[in-house]
């Protein structure tokens, strides 16, 4: 689909009500092709929250054929674009997202920040993505990876725990099923032995 047709859809679609626009976006999604994938994507660069939240709901859904171009999107210059693509790549919880994902923690806009933490965690809570995001936070610097593990834990400890404890016992964790997490198994301070750096910094 060229440019033109693509700027005459969202011309239309303006002056359409939400209904009419989400079922614009669900037709698109029902009939995936090369140029339906390019709207879709597309849509993550409008200014409509509604139109990217719905696409970004509808591009999790589609798998490989939009993993590549939604990690593209990560280096977009729309602060709003970034976090569409972050919230399609949670959603879609491909564990190759894992790494892209993680190296979006220092992004300078806090919304997009917040919704990488949020797709992190949705990525931590499939037992699939465990030993991709055990290396990606291990392949960064100390205190990075402190200040990620630490944000991780303070959101949802017990999703958190498997990939903390994959990154302290690897071999361990991949023979032997893991408990179901208890109160008190796992504090961040047993990981790293005190407060994290990043948050005393921070003071």
């Amino acid at each position: 689909m060229v440019a033109k047709d693509v700027a005459r859809l969202w011309e239309e679609l303006r002056h359409r009500d939400p209904e009419e626009k989400l079922g614009w976006i669900t037709q698109l999604a029902q009939n995936p092709s090369e140029d339906s994938i390019e709207v879709l994507l597309d849509v993550l660069q409008q200014e409509s929250w509604f139109l990217r939240d719905q696409a970004a709901r509808v591009l999790a859904t589609m798998g490989e054929p939009v993993l590549g171009p939604l990690v593209e999107y990560l280096g977009s210059g729309l602060w709003y674009t970034r976090a569409s693509a972050v919230t399609a790549l949670g959603r879609m919880g491909n564990p190759r997202a894992a790494a892209p994902l993680v190296g979006m923690l220092n992004d300078p806009n806090r919304t997009v920040r917040d919704a990488v933490w949020d797709a992190l965690l949705a990525l931590c809570r499939n037992e699939l993505a465990t030993r991709e995001l055990a290396q990606a936070f291990d392949a960064l610097p100390e205190r990075a990876r402190r200040f990620a593990l630490d944000g991780l834990l303070e959101r949802d400890a017990e999703a958190a725990g498997q990939v903390v404890l994959y990154m302290e016992e690897p071999a361990q964790a991949q023979e032997i099923p893991a408990p179901e997490p208890r109160e008190g198994d796992l504090s961040w301070k047993d990981v790293v032995g005190g407060e994290g750096e990043a948050k005393q910094a921070a003071r």
